[in-house]
């Protein structure tokens, strides 16, 4: 079973993908954290295979995270996601080393992208493929 953190803000969102992601038989959602100073609390105290940060937190930035994530454990990959649809938010998540962008309008893409990042690979939602 995969463990993710999710690092998410809005309670309801949260609830939407900790659900979505039972309906898989390999990906759970093991631990939500609602800041990005408490991903960083949850990440010293557990082990995790995945990240999934929303670019817009509270006081620091999902991608300023995933900055400071990358620096203390670069072996974990971490996936954007994010209701911009703009390709600034897209290259700077990337050159802070996010292995993904995902739009959180796309349940199926959020999927599909948890498991081709954990292949390794790195993962864009279509939509901004063209920006």
């Amino acid at each position: 079973m995969t463990s993710i953190l999710l690092v998410e803000d809005h309670a309801t969102f949260a609830s939407v993908l900790v659900r979505l992601l039972m309906t898989t038989n390999d990906l759970v959602i093991t631990s939500v954290a609602r800041t990005a100073e408490s991903a960083l609390q949850e990440l010293l105290m557990r082990q995790f295979d995945l990240v999934l940060v929303d670019v817009s937190l509270p006081r620091m930035n999902g991608i300023n995270l995933v900055s400071l994530i990358r620096d203390q454990y670069p072996a974990l990959p971490c996936l954007m996601l994010s209701g911009h649809a703009l390709a600034h938010y897209k290259n700077r998540a990337l050159e802070a080393g996010a292995r993904g962008y995902i739009l959180k309008d796309n349940a199926k893409g959020i999927v599909d992208g948890i498991r081709r990042v954990l292949k390794g690979e790195i993962y864009v939602s279509k939509e901004l493929h063209q920006r």
